[in-house]
């Protein structure tokens, strides 16, 4: 009660009308888990400052004691869904040195406002000192000590494909750690360590451990393994050297069978690099880049801006070939060792492609040697390596943060099975890598090490792989098993649920990720697969760090929503999808009633319900126009004919419909285009139709994708319709067309006076400047500004109009020439410049610039008025 009450509270200090509700709480804590927003103002960009803003002005609500500062770290590269929905990734620190986690995801609308924070946040009653009474040489002897030898509990432990797991084991002895880089002015002291026994050099920095109410400074120490056998995540209290906690970073792999282009059962085929994007599950988006897809080959070997394959840890990359000025790979042996560096190299390629088309770009942390200026940290391709000998489960994969690149090992099987030649395998290790990128965001590596959440990284694993290559098994041919290496097949009778975990077998990662993977993979009969990858990617940039399921069932009902809201899907399609999801989850366990500890194996309680459907709202009508122009359309121009229509109400568009009615003798000669008040265009007829005639239809944006992109859009102003007659011989005319506006309700109106009275100096730059402040908080939907202005000579003078934000708008501009006195009211439907000032922030102190620009004449700003619309 005390935190909703703080929610209340803290929603009084917030801007508008902008509300928060506490959704659900967070068991291992005690804070919520989910904050939800309502009614927040949409503002574009700075989102990152905006979202450090906002957990501060409900730090209480969120948990923070009243004498704790509200301290978070923002990741500076947010995530944006295909939808335009925008996550921005928080680490909370406690004076300086993060929390064990401990991160909020704050979530944006396609429109700016903001929707939900989600996550854990970390109570800190008691002032708690950092000063570490371990130093970092002996906190990293005691994580050493830890891994170097294993514990009984790991002692017979199989991979994924049955193989027995050979743990690793470091000879410490004379082992003295020896920092070799330091930055001590940090708060978390981070340090880089030699290897010494270790198969990579070390690091270490302070990080703050939760144990029970006691928040302990603990050193994160982290150790790579001698050939790569596995890294491991140590956290060493700094008092006293107990290890608090410790896990394996290298994802073992879940793999499942096909070669070359699927698996090494079948036919090698010659194939073009890079891939034609025909070839893709996911449709080619119109913000790809233009060059897009990228070459995938750098000179004449299997290396790239995205991979760099070679055989072993040190080995060369494989040699292609020049013919007919084409560069070929085509290794003599099928199934030698530069067969399996090739097929690694292909399959990342393809990976890397595949997964940009779903938007794990630059920005979100993707693999590339070069970001050619598109965002994000480079120098960070995928480090894939095909082994002769067996590998640290049979095949793994590391990934570190944005900027460092991620490294793949492929192993056998058995003498006539390698993992680099089974799509699968790979395929799966790749995701591991996405995943870890983007949940949390690409600067925090450990956002799936929670029980739940690791689970949850598996079945992303299989996930993928089962739906490119169309099926609902992994690992088949690499074990030589047709029931692959899970313990059920993915189909719609795969017999467990979410109420299992914790229980029998669900109390390992793989076999906990089994349950998550088949409710995607249901979820994609339910919906269509194309729908579901692309929620499945949005959804990842928009869940938080360490994740339960239903956090992660939440984030792709928030990317369905996100969708809705950026005009990518009309209300009918939303909610059949929401049904579908919906059922798919109920089906697993998982509908709105289930729960858990956080994301632990515990406190699990299953709900096998499906949501009451609600039907659509429809949109309340708002007003349309129209016109009978009868103009001809003049064969055989690209120029054509075009006419305007003023609409005057303000107000964002929740639907539209443009209605045509052309008459013409041969309606594939046309070309028919909406330009809206804001320049933006559609085409809504592009020369189909051949020999009919007439084209007299209505387009909706219920249907037409190209209009459903304008949603959300201010509808006043001054819309175009361009008809052209692209083609000789046939003729027509453009007899009348029309709009119909269902408009989101519009606020209320704000208005404010100035009477300065104040003269204009004659030939000054500097003019005068007059202001009306407006205290209350919104956006501008619509506006209008009165000006009187005496003056003997009207063509002098320049007349700007500056919002808060600095924003300018030029109203008057030296034109009238002698005329005298400038007595006029600008609006949003008919002064193009002021629409320019639509969607700003009405809060703050708006001026009006009178500018005389010539010398002899004089005048005087005598009133001016502003008027608001929000």
């Amino acid at each position: 009660m005390e935190l909703r009450s703080l929610a209340s509270s803290a929603s009084d200090c917030l801007p508008g009308a902008h509300r928060i509700h506490i959704a659900r709480f967070d068991a291992a804590t005690g804070n919520p888990a989910a904050v939800t927003s309502e009614a927040a103002p949409a503002d574009s960009g700075n989102y990152v400052q905006r979202a450090l803003d906002h957990v501060r002005q409900i730090g209480r609500t969120l948990g923070f004691a009243a004498t704790q500062p509200v301290e978070f770290v923002a990741d500076p590269e947010y995530q944006t869904a295909s939808s335009g929905a925008v996550a921005v990734h928080l680490q909370q620190t406690y004076k300086g040195i993060p929390i064990f986690q401990a991160a909020q995801t704050v979530r944006f609308e396609p429109n700016g406002a903001i929707k939900e924070t989600v996550g854990s946040s970390t109570t800190v009653t008691e002032d708690v000192a950092t000063t570490p009474k371990l130093n970092v040489r002996e906190a990293v002897l005691c994580a050493a000590r830890h891994v170097a030898e294993p514990r009984e509990d790991e002692m017979g432990v199989k991979d994924p494909f049955g193989r027995s797991l050979e743990l690793p084991r470091v000879n410490l002895e004379g082992f003295e750690p020896h920092p070799i880089a330091a930055y001590p002015e940090k708060p978390e002291k981070p340090t880089v360590l030699d290897a010494g026994p270790f198969g990579d050099r070390s690091k270490a920095s302070l990080l703050w451990f939760a144990v029970g109410d006691d928040l302990r400074l603990t050193w994160e120490v982290i150790l790579t393994m001698p050939a790569f056998a596995g890294q491991y995540r140590v956290l060493v209290d700094a008092e006293t050297g107990e290890i608090q906690y410790c896990r394996q970073l290298v994802r073992s792999v879940t793999a499942r069978g096909n070669v070359y282009r699927v698996d090494g059962g079948e036919a090698r085929q010659m194939t073009d690099f890079p891939r034609p994007l025909a070839d893709y599950v996911p449709p080619a988006s119109p913000g790809l880049p233009p060059e897009f897809p990228d070459t995938w080959v750098e000179n004449d070997l299997t290396v790239g801006n995205s991979v760099l394959a070679h055989v072993g840890d040190s080995g060369a990359p494989i040699v292609g070939t020049q013919q007919n000025g084409v560069l070929l790979f085509d290794p003599p042996d099928a199934q030698g060792d530069e067969q399996k560096v090739l097929n690694v190299f292909y399959f990342d390629c393809v990976m890397h492609d595949f997964f940009y088309l779903l938007g794990f770009t630059e920005r979100d942390g993707n693999f590339q040697n070069n970001n050619l200026g598109r965002g994000g940290r480079g120098s960070d391709r995928v480090d894939a390596r095909a082994h002769p000998q067996p590998v640290y489960g049979t095949a793994n994969m590391s990934t570190p943060v944005d900027g460092f690149s991620p490294t793949m090992n492929m192993g056998p099987v058995d003498p006539q099975h390698h993992t680099a030649l089974d799509s699968s395998v790979v395929f799966h290790e790749f995701t591991h890598g996405v995943t870890n990128r983007l949940v949390g965001g690409p600067a925090n590596t450990q956002a799936l090490d929670a029980p739940q959440s690791c689970g949850m990284g598996e079945g992303w694993s299989d996930y993928i792989p089962c739906t490119i290559n169309n099926t609902v098994v992994v690992g088949d041919w690499v074990v030589s098993d047709p029931a692959g290496i899970r313990g059920f097949p993915y189909d719609s009778n795969f017999p467990d649920h979410f109420g299992k975990l914790g229980t029998g077998r669900y109390d390992e990662e793989h076999n906990i990720g089994e349950i998550w993977c088949a409710t995607l993979l249901e979820m994609n009969r339910n919906i269509g697969v194309r729908l579901g990858l692309q929620l499945v990617v949005d959804a990842l940039k928009l869940t938080p760090a360490n994740p339960s399921f239903v956090d992660g069932r939440d984030a792709i009902l928030a990317a369905l929503d996100s969708m809705r809201q950026g005009g990518k899907l009309t209300d009918n399609q939303f909610e059949a999808t929401r049904d579908g999801i919906w059922k798919a989850f109920a089906k697993f366990g998982m509908g709105p009633a289930a729960q858990s500890n956080g994301a632990s194996l515990s406190g699990i309680v299953a709900d096998f319900s499906v949501p009451a459907t609600t039907p659509p709202t429809s949109p309340t009508p708002s007003g349309k126009v129209e016109a009978t122009p009868n103009l001809p359309i003049p064969d055989n121009q690209p120029a054509g004919v075009t006419h305007g229509l003023t609409f005057t109400q303000v107000g964002r568009i929740k639907r539209l419909v443009v209605s045509v009615d052309i008459e013409h003798t041969w309606i594939g000669d046309l070309r028919v285009s909406l330009t809206t008040p804001t320049g933006k265009t559609v085409v809504l007829h592009n020369r189909k139709g051949g020999g009919q005639k007439n084209l007299i239809a209505s387009y909706r944006s219920d249907d037409v994708l190209a209009l459903a992109g304008l949603l959300g859009d201010q509808a006043q102003g001054t819309w175009s319709l361009h008809v052209a007659d692209l083609a000789s011989a046939d003729v027509g005319a453009l007899r009348r067309w029309g709009l119909e506006f269902n408009l989101e309700t519009a606020g209320s109106t704000i208005q404010g006076e100035a009477v300065p009275a104040a003269g204009i100096p004659d030939n000054n730059p500097a003019g005068v400047i007059s202001s009306i402040d407006i205290a209350r908080r919104g956006t501008v939907l619509g506006m209008k500004v009165g000006v009187d202005i005496t003056h003997s000579w009207i063509g002098d003078l320049r007349v700007e109009l500056i919002a808060p934000s600095g924003q300018t708008a030029t109203l008057h501009d030296r034109s009238g020439g002698s005329e005298d006195n400038l007595i006029r009211c600008y609006d949003s439907v008919t002064s193009p410049a002021i629409t320019t000032l639509v969607g700003q922030s009405i809060q703050g102190t708006w001026r009006l610039r009178v500018t005389d620009c010539a010398a002899r004449d004089t005048g005087k700003l005598n009133r001016w008025n502003l008027e608001l619309t929000v």
